[in-house]
């Protein structure tokens, strides 16, 4: 812990990581909440895999979106950033993030144009994410997973509306992450 309070308060860090099925257990461990209590001290957001992971021995069931409601609850200020929106369980997700007004969706790792295409269980994060989530939907690349200008025209190329695109490609996680205005404009 005393890491975590030397880069928050003295190194200039803006949030936190944790990987809950690297250390096979659930981001509702209470092994997690000094973690998260240090998040609320310091007023950043903590970005927790909600997704499944592609290890052959470790269960895809640590990365349930559903664990993050307990958390939620615990810690109603912890600002959360669910990675990779919860895919394959995405409508748990949306369910999990419409209940807490604190927990963020973020599309890393994922490319983008798969998001748009139909029966692929992302269409309740294109409904739902540009009506009561549009501000509460994050873009990421993962780089150098997926380069960056890509991603980005993907990104613009869902059918979502442009003011929820400018919103997920930047906006959201200015305001998240308290960043100056303009700042999300900065390219890579």
């Amino acid at each position: 812990m005393a890491e975590l309070d030397h880069a928050l308060r003295n190194l200039g860090m803006r949030g936190a990581v944790v990987g809950p099925w690297e250390h096979q257990t659930y981001s509702d461990d209470d092994l997690y909440f000094p973690i998260y209590a240090k998040c609320v001290e310091f007023d950043v957001p903590i970005w927790i895999h909600t997704s499944l992971n592609y290890s052959r021995e470790i269960p895809m069931d640590y990365g349930r979106p559903l664990r993050l409601d307990r958390v939620a609850i615990e810690f109603p200020d912890l600002k959360i950033i669910a990675g990779h929106a919860g895919w394959p369980w995405v409508l748990e997700m949306i369910a999990v993030a419409w209940r807490h007004p604190t927990i963020y969706l973020d599309i890393s790792a994922i490319r983008p144009k798969y998001i748009g295409v139909p029966d692929t269980g992302w269409g309740p994060l294109l409904q739902y994410g540009q009506t009561v989530l549009k501000d509460r939907v994050l873009f990421a690349t993962a780089w150098p997973m997926q380069p960056f200008a890509r991603a980005v025209a993907e990104v613009r190329e869902l059918p979502l509306k442009e003011e929820v695109k400018e919103r997920w490609l930047g906006g959201n996680a200015q305001r998240l992450l308290g960043l100056p205005a303009g700042a999300s404009d900065r390219r890579a």
